[in-house]
């Protein structure tokens, strides 16, 4: 069943493989929020009623749609809703500063606002409630499966100038990430995942996708039990989730509420980290319980910019006693460069990592000028590829594996020595009751500039700032040793669950 779904869904897009897996089950629940569950059929028929009243409103294919809606059955049609005609959704998370969402609407001008809460976003472009939508008369479906080369959502991320940039994704760059990944996780009809991140962060569309492509149930997990570890580890036990998707940052936490069951009573048979760097070491609590076959431990590496994930690496014992960030092998279809920071000169040893292929998306939306500096051709043995221009730091280890080595805007200069603060990290997180931490450069006007740690830890402060100052003198030269050391309770996290540095900045004095 698995293999003919996948076969007969291999050039579709992943809206069109949702109707072929509505078809097949279609008494199948798709969706549970709460006591609430939609069957494939309900589901179907509920995308089908939002999608003649977007019609109806004007919508027609190459529009943008935005999407401010809560996490909901709603939610889901209404995003299936917006492709289904065509149009490409923009996901405004109304836990996010509404500065920053109006920044968005202003750059991507939809043609319509969809919201369950109108006083939520206020702003000229036409809105329309959710509760207005859903209550048509199903009629037959429209949808052309030629769409493919059209965008199929936006997702705006942090840009270095304090202006969100928009980044445009198309129905084949998330078809070619689906292709590249099905074999492996083998997506089927009795996997079960959670809606855990913000459907602002593009972890939210892995983690939709994973389960609704191929006949499988998202459950939607309400505001109190995604951000309570005990009340998200017994949702995990009970819906018996089989794909779990976390960020290094929030598998942290959570992590110690799962190891209160036992392992037969978790269905688990994947957990997935992405969203941000993962400190190996931090799993081997996980591992002397769970060990790491049953579920396996996936690090995928991703951008936005290359749609989701990039490449993918199976933890292993002897991760767990080295103390760099394996990001594996790319993912099929990807072409890379490893180019040195100092010049334009191309080499295989170390430096930025640069990316193309089938998920490498167009550029950014309403940036010629960003685009055209990150998205550059090379010509590589007569070959002339477009390239997405990372900006992040990769080497290889001894087994020919890509190695994350940090980001060329977390490289600070202190005192005239150019430092890497991901090494750092990565040396200091040895420490075994370390649970998060983030190192940061402080510079001053009228005294040296230092380095700074800021943790959270199991263990007493002076017995920590003791520990990690020991490793610092073994493990790193006197010019890579952090000053100052602060224990705080809880590291401050954005809303898609990485550490936010942005707020660890209040810490100083």
């Amino acid at each position: 069943m698995i293999e003919s779904l996948s076969m007969e869904c291999n050039k579709k897009t992943m809206l069109s493989r949702f109707f072929i897996a509505a078809k097949k089950y279609p008494k199948k629940i798709a969706i549970k929020e709460n006591q609430r569950e939609l069957s494939y059929h309900g589901l179907q028929n509920f995308i089908i009623n939002i999608s003649n009243e977007l019609r109806n409103r004007g919508v027609k294919p190459g529009d943008k749609v935005a999407v401010a809606l809560s996490h909901s059955v709603e939610l889901i049609a209404t995003l299936f809703a917006v492709q289904c005609v065509g149009a490409a959704y923009i996901p405004i998370d109304k836990k996010a500063p509404k500065e920053r969402n109006h920044l968005i609407i202003n750059d991507a001008c939809p043609v319509l606002i969809i919201n369950d809460d109108s006083s939520i976003l206020h702003h000229r472009c036409r809105t329309e409630n959710i509760n207005f939508m859903i209550n048509a008369t199903p009629t037959s479906m429209v949808y052309d499966e030629s769409l493919s080369q059209e965008i199929a959502y936006i997702i705006y991320t942090s840009g270095t100038t304090g202006y969100p940039k928009g980044v445009p994704i198309t129905h084949e760059n998330l078809l070619s990430l689906f292709n590249a990944t099905e074999c492996f996780y083998r997506f089927n009809e009795t996997d079960t995942t959670l809606l855990y991140h913000s459907y602002a962060f593009d972890f939210s569309v892995w983690e939709i996708w994973s389960v609704l492509a191929y006949g499988g149930r998202l459950v939607i997990p309400d505001e109190e039990t995604r951000i309570t570890p005990y009340k998200l580890a017994k949702l995990v036990k009970d819906e018996k989730v089989t794909l779990l998707n976390q960020t290094p940052t929030a598998f942290s936490i959570n992590s110690q509420a799962l190891a209160e069951f036992r392992m037969e009573e978790l269905s688990l048979r994947f957990i997935i980290f992405g969203g941000e760097r993962l400190n190996f070491q931090t799993l081997r609590n996980w591992y002397q319980q769970f060990g790491l076959n049953s579920p396996q431990l996936v690090n995928m590496y991703g951008i936005t910019e290359t749609t989701i994930h990039a490449s993918w690496h199976v933890v292993n014992e002897n991760d767990l006693e080295n103390f760099e960030s394996t990001i594996g092998y790319l993912l099929p279809g990807f072409d890379y460069i490893i180019r040195p920071i100092s010049n334009d000169s191309v080499t295989t040893e170390s430096g930025e990592l640069l990316l193309s292929g089938n998920q490498v998306t167009k550029g950014y939306l309403n940036d010629e000028t960003k685009s055209k500096d990150k998205f550059i051709w090379l010509e590589i043995n007569g070959i002339w590829r477009r390239y997405y221009c990372s900006g992040d730091l990769v080497s290889y280890n001894e087994r020919g594996e890509l190695v994350y080595c940090g980001r060329r805007d977390q490289q600070v200069k202190i005192n005239g020595y150019r430092i890497e603060i991901g090494e750092i990290e990565s040396v200091l997180a040895r420490y075994e009751k370390i649970n998060d931490i983030s190192v940061m450069a402080s510079y001053s006007e009228v005294s040296s500039d230092y380095l700074i740690c800021f943790f959270t830890s199991s263990a007493p402060a002076k017995e920590s700032i003791g520990a990690l100052t020991n490793l610092a003198k073994e493990n790193l030269p006197i010019y890579m040793r952090p000053l100052r050391y602060r224990k705080i309770e809880t590291m401050p996290k954005t809303i898609n669950g990485k550490i936010d540095k942005k707020l660890i900045l209040n810490y100083l004095e």
